[in-house]
């Protein structure tokens, strides 16, 4: 019961969030999330991703075919108030979308399927799997990862796509900054590139 209050009073809070800076969506250009945004609004929250990155060493932009591709978000706080966000899991809160050579990658098979299946059942909230996030100020913070394919050897890891196959790729994804549910805000877009 008192999980479920902690889980209440949180989205409130995110919720409230949501109201007070409206619908935010903010796109950077190149994979460096700490730089500052140059577009005439300047949202409270910025999320941004790189390829590598964070937990993974520094950003990479070239793998080869059977490496694993993980995916580090970072969140900026532009506001003068503290904010609340929310890890929970990539399942509840990333959609990535994925381009190859200019064309759309379709999820793993059996993905599209799991998304219905945690949206409708609201498997989120009955796991209790949320891990608010409180970002400062002028803070940014990797808050999360998550694996884009899987390498040679697996890890076991849950991923989004097939291994990769030589190409170039475009990576974006949409993040949801509460624990099971709200607005979703838009990432920046990085580029890199799968060689034999």
């Amino acid at each position: 019961m008192r999980g479920l209050s902690k889980l209440i009073a949180g989205l409130a809070l995110v919720l409230g969030a949501f109201f007070a800076f409206g619908q935010l969506k903010s796109s950077y250009a190149t994979q460096q999330p700490s730089s500052p945004s140059q577009t005439a609004q300047n949202p409270a929250i910025t999320v941004s991703i790189t390829t590598g990155g964070g937990l993974f060493g520094p950003p990479r932009d070239l793998y080869r075919v059977g490496q694993s591709v993980p995916v580090s978000i970072t969140m900026t706080n532009n506001s003068n108030e503290p904010v609340e966000v929310c890890d929970s899991d990539t399942l509840y809160q990333d959609r990535p979308k994925l381009l190859k050579d200019g064309k759309p990658v379709p999820y793993i098979i059996g993905q599209t399927q799991i998304l219905r299946t945690v949206e409708t059942d609201r498997t989120c909230l009955r796991l209790n799997v949320p891990d608010p996030v409180i970002l400062k100020p002028k803070e940014t913070r990797v808050v999360d990862w998550f694996v884009l394919a899987e390498g040679t050897p697996p890890t076991g890891d849950m991923t989004w796509y097939e291994p990769l196959l030589p190409g170039k790729y475009e990576l974006s994804i949409e993040r949801r900054l509460g624990c099971c549910d709200g607005s979703m805000f838009q990432s920046n877009k990085v580029n890199f590139e799968v060689v034999p």
